[in-house]
């Protein structure tokens, strides 16, 4: 799938989520907007079938105390995406295609490992992700994106969105709604890896 096609509708599909739950034109309720401002991570859950595909996931919304060039180098890190992503047991740069990064990822425990290959888009503040048919993949489809949005008081919106299809079978069986769940926890993950990034910091200019 040529890279303009996959990033349509990579937006398209992102779009259909964000659309959800009657939210206001800057995507947020004013709810929602009163939950993160008092530290809260912001979820919604989603639903969406696209022909033989049937995509679970969501968006999620935290404000973090970090700028977003902070939270670009971190994104930009694929070994990092072991602590950002839940249940992660390996995060590894492969290689670049097209000026797209491509990332192995292996999810899993002691009974079962599930692998793809996924590439990043980065456009300014934003990295949009999709999964790579054409290498080895445990999952049938995955699409969503990051995206970091500064605040005046210095701190960063963070945006998650993602959509997955874990294909038929046992996968989907015994752990799609554990792995929608867990899903949109990153924003949570990546506020406590830059609070720790940033306590480091100041302990080492001591």
């Amino acid at each position: 799938m040529r890279v303009g096609r996959a990033l349509a509708f990579a937006a398209a599909v992102c779009a259909a989520t964000l659309a959800s739950s009657g939210a206001r034109a800057d995507g947020l309720t004013s709810d929602e907007s009163t939950r993160l401002a008092r530290g809260d991570v912001v979820t919604r859950t989603q639903q969406l079938d696209r022909g033989r595909l049937h995509y679970v996931g969501g968006v999620s919304y935290a404000i973090v105390d970090a700028t977003p060039a902070e939270l670009a180098a971190l994104v930009d890190d694929v070994s990092a995406w072991r602590r950002i992503l839940p249940r992660t047991r390996d995060a590894r740069r492969i290689g670049t295609d097209g000026g797209d990064v491509l990332a192995e990822i292996t999810h899993g425990s002691l009974f079962i490992s599930v692998g793809y290959t996924m590439r990043l888009h980065r456009e300014g503040n934003e990295v949009r992700f999709w999964l790579d048919r054409t290498r080895p993949h445990d999952i049938d489809d995955a699409w969503g994106y990051i995206r970091a949005q500064p605040m005046p008081d210095g701190r960063t919106l963070v945006t998650w969105a993602i959509l997955v299809d874990m294909g038929n079978g046992m996968l989907r069986d015994m752990f799609e709604s554990k792995v929608q769940q867990m899903a949109l926890t990153v924003p949570e993950r990546v506020k406590d890896v830059m609070t720790e990034r940033t306590s480091r910091g100041r302990r080492a200019s001591r």
